[in-house]
């Protein structure tokens, strides 16, 4: 599991301290740059990120042989060493890392063994650990350069971390910001976190088999509060699962008493399911705004509508929106509750069974802009999400199939039970097995949301499928306005494609077994989902297109979620176009066979 409830699984703590406990690299990098020159070994400050862990003299001997074509002797490297401490020391005190407090405390709250377990034998920050982090690492609790023959990436540091806290390697939590560590802590056999608190791209982390990676230590000391429930956040969206529609809005009506309400759907629910809502409408004087179906309706002049329509309808900050929809509504009600009088409250009735497992979950709201999936839009929680199964009996199979896809995909990244059971029982329409997966699939999606709500890390799993997927479907709308009788892609069917993408590609970059690729393909994609109506020649802009994904961590240059085995998901991976370009011509069809 990527998101594991760690209450009572672990026993131990084992905590790196340079870039851990320590704002320290900036100084490290420095000195051991200049120290190096010293010895006529030019390098760049950055890749000393990279040797993190090392003892000293595994660093030193290992630029030496680069440069040098040789080794460096025990005395050379002892002395050289010592010019990098007074460097060092020289700076001054080194800053706390912003948050090591408090994960440090959450940790203990927790009930784990802490243990300090670093590489360095720097002895101005080993002072220090009392004074920063009174109590917390006894002298007895401590594993330094001193105590190994072989420092990271070897596992001794952690295996012997782990016999002075008295617990196995499986029973400890290792936490690290350099990837020789996590590659040392996963040697170890120990579940290991990677924190990126220097300049070390994700994908680098993920590499090196990362079971979690935070982007700030805020960031993971507040997931780790919220596993000891000492969190001070409070679940930003509940769910609320109930057939009767109607009474739940009046309790949110009589709940928030807004000055005003508005309700906002499109054609095709107007029809369907608004007139079960009408005694409730006419009873608390709802303002219903109704837009065209379809995805053409996240655009910004149908925004703009929808923002004419409440400035007419006189709303204010005091006003609630209700968004009851699909997808489409709840990302365009969801940002025109956004942005409209810089703010008013929201509440998502999802009507399909993609926004029910998905969409309407987690405050992603937005339109489509330039030919792009959801470029504009802004993170606003909804106060609820009403979750009922009435809507889902007007859906056509299409519907079904649409939202079917974020299902496995959840269950994908998350829960192999639900998908193998998906995968073995070729779920089908209106299935208890679906519903049960749906519901499932929405409150796992609410947990990795109340731990990331603004996607700065741990909430990038959900991508699964996506970057591929939102190229697949932004194309198929390219090409549909250009042609009409060519398929628009609807986003589940896009990112089921998407997942087969990122299912491939793991095979090369994460070390998944290649025949879970096989048994998505024929038991899901396959067995329910049209093929792609692109060839080779449509390949560069597929491409292009994923290079302008809003999740890449750099322009261009497409970042993936993958995974290392179902139900271990690995964010932030960076593909080369080529690869990718290679991994679709596989993947889609000659013209002439379709």
């Amino acid at each position: 599991m990527m998101t594991p409830d760690i209450r009572g699984r672990f026993k131990g703590a084992l905590i790196d301290m340079d870039g851990v406990l320590f704002d320290s690299m900036k100084g490290h990098t420095r000195a051991w740059q200049e120290m190096m020159r010293t010895a006529g070994v030019e390098c760049d400050r950055d890749e000393f990120y990279l040797y993190e862990g090392m003892t000293g003299k595994a660093t030193i001997d290992l630029l030496f042989r680069r440069t040098f074509g040789h080794g460096v002797s025990d005395e050379e490297a002892k002395r050289l060493y010592a010019i990098k401490t007074e460097r060092f020391r020289s700076y001054g005190p080194a800053p706390l890392i912003e948050g090591a407090d408090r994960m440090l405390r959450a940790l203990g709250e927790l009930g784990l063994i802490r243990v300090l377990v670093t590489g360095s034998a720097q002895s101005s920050l080993l002072e220090n650990i009392d004074r920063a982090y009174p109590g917390v690492f006894p002298p007895g609790r401590r594993i330094t350069a001193n105590d190994v023959t072989h420092g990271k990436p070897n596992p001794e540091p952690y295996l012997k971390g782990a016999a002075i806290a008295g617990v196995t390697p499986e029973e400890c939590i290792v936490v690290e910001n350099a990837p020789l560590g996590v590659r040392a802590g996963k040697a170890a056999g120990c579940f290991t976190v990677a924190v990126t608190t220097g300049p070390i791209p994700r994908e680098a982390f993920g590499k090196e088999g990362a079971d979690i990676i935070f982007g700030s230590m805020p960031e993971f000391a507040g997931w780790l509060e919220k596993m000891a429930g000492t969190s001070a956040d409070t679940v930003s969206e509940p769910l609320i699962f109930d057939n009767d529609i109607s009474a739940i809005l009046s309790d949110c009506i009589r709940e928030s008493g807004p000055d005003k309400t508005f309700l906002i759907t499109d054609t095709n629910v107007e029809r369907a399911v608004v007139p079960g809502l009408r005694e409730f409408i006419e009873r608390y004087d709802v303002n219903v705004i109704t837009v065209a179906a379809g995805e053409e309706s996240k655009s910004i002049e149908t925004l703009s509508a929808v923002w004419r329509k409440l400035a007419e309808g006189e709303a204010s900050r005091r006003s609630l929106l209700l968004c009851v929809g699909g997808g489409m509504i709840s990302d365009l009600g969801g940002f025109a509750a956004a942005t409209f009088k810089r703010g008013i409250r929201c509440v998502n009735v999802p009507t399909t069974l993609l926004a029910q497992a998905d969409a309407s979950i987690g405050g992603k709201t937005g339109i489509d802009f330039l030919g792009l999936k959801n470029e504009i839009g802004a993170f606003a929680q909804p106060e609820k999400v009403i979750i009922s199964a009435t809507p889902l009996a007007t859906l056509p199979h299409k519907e079904f199939l649409n939202g079917l896809a974020e299902v496995v995909k959840t269950a994908l990244i998350s829960n192999v039970e639900i998908y193998n059971s998906l995968r073995s029982e070729y779920a089908t329409a209106g299935s208890d097995r679906v519903a049960r997966a749906a519901r499932r699939a929405a409150m796992e999606k609410q947990r990795i949301v109340d731990l990331d709500p603004k996607e700065q890390g741990l909430r990038r799993i959900l991508n699964f499928g996506h970057t591929a997927g939102h190229a697949f479907e932004s194309l198929a709308a390219r090409r549909h306005a250009e042609d009409s009788g060519f398929p628009v892609l609807a986003h589940g069917e896009a990112v089921a494609h998407g997942m087969l993408t990122a299912l491939m590609l793991s095979a090369i970059h994460a070390g998944l077994d290649p025949r879970h690729i096989e048994e998505y393909r024929n038991d899901i994609l396959e067995h329910h989902y049209n093929p792609l109506p692109f060839d080779a020649d449509d390949i560069p802009q597929l491409v292009e297109l994923m290079g302008h994904d809003k999740k890449n961590s750099a322009y261009g240059l497409p970042s993936f979620v993958l995974l290392s085995a179902p139900g271990e998901p690995v964010a932030g991976i960076t593909v080369e176009p080529e690869d990718i370009a290679s991994i679709l011509s596989k993947q889609l069809q000659p013209r002439a066979s379709r």
